[in-house]
């Protein structure tokens, strides 16, 4: 059986890759947005360019922490 403190540190460390875990999902969801930006105003028809666009604007609104 755990005791209190190894416990508490379990918990501590499951915390602190679930916060790394989510930083680096960030990150990607951010650069993922750019790059669908930068492709959208390569050479889209507006259908289409609005569609990434909107897709990109979810991607950042997901990253926000």
């Amino acid at each position: 059986m755990e005791n209190s403190n190894s416990k508490s540190e379990r918990l501590r460390k499951e915390r602190d890759e679930a916060e790394h875990d989510k930083a680096i999902m960030q990150r990607l969801l951010n650069r993922a947005a750019a790059e669908i930006e930068q492709l959208a105003d390569a050479d889209c028809d507006e259908d289409s360019k609005d569609q990434a666009l909107a897709a990109a604007k979810r991607f950042r609104r997901a990253a926000t922490p």
